[in-house]
């Protein structure tokens, strides 16, 4: 465009020439002086309005270079926020995207777990040592689930979880500091969920009584402080002052929870009312269990809301496949008081045997608070009474205190403990001394 533009002012002036030429040269002979300047300044605006042509034409022309230079800019910018913006959607991509993914294209797998270690310090009337232990409370473990949507409010899934606990605190003892590596296929199953018409459940896994002497609200119940009291020092032996009685505390202090985990078929009815739950299963070995659940639902312990007060509850009866024993009962009931964080809980259990009826009573006191913005604090205080657990036991007493201590945003409980065992047995067995243990420990979720 620009070259058109000085071609066309480059004729203007030749133009200019050579009329000025025409009019001074034969014209001067011919015409008149008059008709010369007449048709000069004729020529003269002709120039004048091409000139005015061309000065638009080159005033439009750096318009258009100035709109050029504007749009090149402005494409210049946007490219670079383009690029600021597939950068920061890569490191959204990288950052909230899941580094593993199902080999289903419809089946979602999700990977979670947590570490759970502590350090027990204990005077058992001997001595006083201390055991570095994986926390048997809640082990150390890994679980992987896939689930996939089957439509019409039905889900399908898997669900593998493995204990990897090397050095269990049930299986510590005096006499074996280092118990080596634990580890337990927990649970291994297939289920079929509908909100319609309940859950069915086919594999290794929990039966129906499982937990149901556990149920807890208070805090400390997760990493430390539970019925299970014994769990922490499962395997640590009483002592008669000079040598090792060979009665553990996981033999005199047991809660009654049922026939744990089995390979076993379980069906959990959906939640009737506010929070009612049945379940049923049929378990190896001709082990059955029937429980019902308030505030369960389907094993998370999410608790019914009533007024200012958070309940949960449990009650089963099971055959436990053990000799001389006819069939088990148990059951657990937690109330928490939301505005004040205080909570209490029972538990209780028993064996109907053909002689003594070994039994399980548990009572703890917890409360709830947060003191630092960053995770709540909780506390408990607890006392639990059983009789005729073990053989040799009479009557066992233990009493605690615990605290732990949540930062939310790591998955992290730091958590301690300071825990009374007393036992009395019977006669005949050796007599027992008190045991001491001071428990520090943390539990860090993933």
């Amino acid at each position: 465009m620009g070259v058109r533009r000085f071609g066309r002012f480059a004729a203007c002036c030749g133009t200019f020439v050579l009329a000025l030429g025409l009019t001074l040269g034969p014209v001067t002979a011919q015409t008149s002086t008059d008709e010369r300047v007449k048709a000069l300044e004729e020529q003269l605006n002709l120039m004048m309005q091409q000139l005015q042509a061309v000065q638009r034409e080159l005033a439009q022309t750096r318009a258009d270079v100035e709109r050029a230079r504007g749009a090149a800019q402005e494409a210049r910018e946007q490219a670079g926020a383009v690029a600021q913006a597939q950068d920061t959607a890569t490191q959204e991509r990288e950052t909230t995207q899941p580094g593993v993914t199902s080999g289903q294209p419809k089946v979602k797998l999700a990977i979670s777990g947590q570490v759970n270690r502590a350090v027990n310090v204990v005077n058992d009337g001997n001595e006083t040592d201390a055991f570095f232990v994986d926390n048997d409370v809640s082990n150390s473990r890994i679980r992987f689930v896939g689930t996939g949507d089957l439509g019409e409010g039905t889900t399908l899934g898997t669900r593998i979880e493995i204990a990897v606990s090397p050095n269990n605190s049930f299986d510590v003892s005096q006499d074996d500091e280092d118990s080596g590596d634990f580890f337990d296929q927990r649970k291994v199953e297939i289920f079929a969920r509908n909100d319609d018409y309940g859950q069915f459940s086919l594999g290794k896994g929990n039966t129906a009584s499982e937990d149901t002497a556990e149920y807890d609200l208070s805090l400390v119940a997760g990493p430390i402080m539970y019925s299970g009291v014994s769990d922490i020092v499962g395997g640590l032996q009483f002592t008669d002052g000079d040598s090792l009685t060979g009665i553990t505390l996981g033999d005199a202090f047991f809660n009654f929870d049922g026939n744990g985990r089995r390979n076993r078929v379980l069906y959990d009815s959906p939640v009737f009312g506010p929070g009612v739950q049945f379940s049923a299963s049929a378990a190896s070995d001709d082990r059955l269990d029937l429980a019902a659940t308030w505030g369960g639902d389907y094993g998370d312990w999410t608790g019914v809301e009533i007024g200012d007060f958070l309940t949960l509850g449990a009650v089963a009866i099971s055959d436990p496949d053990i000799d001389d024993v006819d069939y088990r009962i148990n059951g657990s009931a937690s109330v928490l008081h939301m505005p004040s964080g205080l909570s209490i809980t029972f538990s209780g259990g028993m064996d109907e045997a053909e002689e003594d009826n070994p039994y399980n009573l548990y009572a703890k006191l917890g409360w709830d608070t947060e003191f630092f913005g960053f995770g709540p604090t909780g506390f408990g205080v607890d006392f639990t009474h059983s009789e005729n657990v073990c053989a040799e036991c009479d009557e066992g007493r233990s009493a605690g205190i615990a605290a732990v201590q949540v930062v939310e945003d790591w998955g992290l409980e730091l958590y301690s403990q300071l825990r009374w065992f007393s036992l009395d047995t019977e006669a005949g067995a050796p007599d027992t001394d008190d045991v001491f243990a001071f428990t520090l420990g943390s539990r860090a979720k993933f």
